[in-house]
Formats: C-alpha cells, sequence, structure tokens
C-alpha cells in the first residue's frame, strides 16, 4: 500500500511540475520551438543611413535583407532595436506568409491576418500560436551601428 502511495504522489507531483513549467514559459513568444527554418545571419547597418532613419526614433520600423523572409526591425526604446524574421510561423510552406509592420508596433501576416507584437514577437490574435522568430541584436546608439546575428 504503501509503495502505491508513493507512486500516487509522485505522479501528482510531476503533474504539478508540468503544469507550473508551462505556467513559466513564454508561451506564444518568439523561438519557443520555432518552427522557421534556420539561416544563417549576419547583418550590420546604421541606423544614420538613409535607408534606416526610420530607426532613429522609438517605434521606428525597418526591412532589412536576411533570414528566411526577409527581417523586420523595431526600435523600442531609445538603446533597444529588436529584430525578427518576416516569416509568418502559421503556415511556414506559404510562401506569401510574410509580416508587414503596422504604425501601431504590431505586425500582420499579408496571408492569414496573424498579429504579432513588435516589442518581443509574440502573439496578438491567432490564427497562429507561435511568435516570431527573434534574432540577437547589438545596437550602439551613439554610432547609430546596429549588428543582426543568430
Amino acid at each position: 500500500m504503501n509503495s502505491q502511495s508513493n507512486l500516487w504522489s509522485f505522479i501528482v507531483f510531476m503533474g504539478g511540475a508540468i503544469c507550473l513549467f508551462a505556467a513559466c514559459s513564454k508561451g506564444p513568444n518568439p523561438d519557443i520551438s520555432s518552427n522557421v527554418p534556420y539561416v544563417k545571419v549576419n547583418v550590420t547597418i546604421n541606423i544614420y543611413t538613409s535607408a534606416y532613419t526610420t530607426l532613429t526614433k522609438v517605434g521606428g520600423q525597418a526591412y532589412v535583407s536576411g533570414g528566411n523572409r526577409g527581417l523586420i526591425l523595431c526600435r523600442v526604446s531609445s538603446s533597444t532595436i529588436v529584430a525578427f524574421d518576416r516569416t509568418c510561423t502559421y503556415n511556414i510552406g506559404d510562401a506569401n506568409g510574410i509580416v508587414q509592420g503596422q504604425t501601431d508596433g504590431t505586425a500582420i501576416c499579408l496571408e492569414c491576418q496573424s498579429e504579432y507584437n513588435l516589442t518581443n514577437g509574440g502573439v496578438n490574435a491567432g490564427p497562429t500560436t507561435i511568435g516570431l522568430k527573434e534574432y540577437n541584436v547589438s545596437f550602439n546608439s551613439t554610432s547609430g551601428s546596429v549588428t543582426i546575428t543568430n
């Protein structure tokens, strides 16, 4: 009887641990089981060049070549720029599944209408449940240099 009690306690403990892990995970945020194919990214731009001056202001967005279907960059604070792949995570096989930045700090897939938050890449509205693939960004606000890598 004691071994059955111990087994039941172990099952309850593991179930609770799994629930706790799921509750603490990022859920639909970027790169959580990202289904976007890996493409080597190592891009450097300068926000003071004419193509990227939109990034000189908080909330500014710009598109950059690279990644799977291009990158979208967003200036989220005076010292932070984030970069995400423009590939919609709903249906990777759909070549039209490309996100486009909106003036309200979101990006919308032109094909399925999934909406993403450009502050953290998380999902605002589906059908997707997986956030945008995020890349590492090194930003020097003095020189304007931005390097995007994975």
